[in-house]
């Protein structure tokens, strides 16, 4: 399946699209997005008088032949945008194994990094996850031109499902680098509680980051079809193992609980101003990218 995301007739599909960036936002000095800065660019946006300690190159000498007055010319300019698609590489990310739910979570990473290199912001890959506790992440360097995407492929192929979900830790190692602030896609089934993914999510908005969350889910995980009776179940990520006998009403409850996460991580995104969407089944992945994703103007 990840192949496709490498397939010329797959990623000519992507071509007219765009990442949905709100560039055009006030920032400090020195943050990478569409700002207004006195000086380089090529759109002249607005003017103001002459204040002593202004540099005279930007003096609109035409305005002052003409008005007898001094004014200084400032410019609309457009700065690149940094892109970090996260990828949960945990364990319930590859369960159940027929739903290919991070075969899925890969082929929209992929998809996504194609899409922020044609607009040529630099984008990069992480992956997540921790083992016996240890965090692991694999982080690839920034690439800037779609000629660059298949330099991507390495690490969408070598990684694996597997481990415990480290989110916070993740984001943590992310702000501990001191880039400059961009955009963070997370992918993730977001199948943990809300307190978890709330401090992460708001440790990047408060470090002025625009934050995307794409929940990923299997067809039958999001669907929960499972028969009465007596079930030994392992966790994935613990190990921890669990005897237990399904009631139809132990399998509505368990309905009820993946549909009440769903609607806690939906209202903690719309009240962040987050953008959120959710792929259930890997065959969706197309239509997702292609009209769900500018539905919702994750991508235009």
């Amino acid at each position: 399946m990840l192949e496709q995301a490498f397939e010329p007739s797959f990623l000519k599909r992507l071509d007219n699209l765009a990442l949905g960036i709100r560039r055009a936002r006030t920032v400090r000095l020195g943050r990478r997005a569409l700002g207004r800065v006195r000086g380089a660019g090529l759109e002249v946006e607005s003017f103001k008088d002459y204040a002593e300690g202004d540099d005279l190159r930007y003096l609109d000498w035409n305005a002052m032949a003409r008005l007898d007055s001094l004014l200084i010319r400032s410019y609309k300019v457009e700065r690149e945008t940094e892109v970090t698609i996260m990828i949960d590489a945990s364990a319930s990310m590859g369960m159940p194994a027929s739903d290919h739910k991070f075969d899925l979570a890969r082929i929209l990473a992929a998809a996504l990094a194609y899409i922020g290199l044609g607009e040529n912001d630099p984008v990069r890959l992480m992956s997540f996850a921790a083992y016996r506790g240890r965090p692991i992440y694999r982080l690839t360097d920034f690439v800037r031109r779609t000629e660059s995407y298949h330099g991507l492929r390495p690490m969408l192929t070598e990684i694996q499902a597997g481990g415990q979900t480290t989110l916070s830790e993740a984001v943590m190692h992310l702000l501990n680098q001191r880039r400059p602030a961009g955009v963070v896609i997370v992918i993730s089934d977001f199948l943990y509680d809300r307190e978890l993914y709330a401090t992460a999510l708001s440790r990047l908005m408060t470090a002025r980051y625009e934050v995307k969350a794409i929940q990923v889910l299997g067809a039958r995980e999001a669907a929960i079809q499972l028969s009465p009776g007596a079930y030994r179940l392992r966790d994935c990520e613990s190990g921890q193992i669990r005897e237990l006998t399904l009631t139809p009403a132990a399998v509505e409850a368990c309905r009820r609980r993946l549909a009440r996460l769903r609607e806690e991580l939906q209202e903690f995104c719309k009240q962040h101003e987050i953008y959120y969407a959710a792929a259930i089944g890997a065959d969706c992945y197309d239509d997702f990218l292609t009209k769900e994703l500018p539905r919702l103007g994750l991508v235009q």
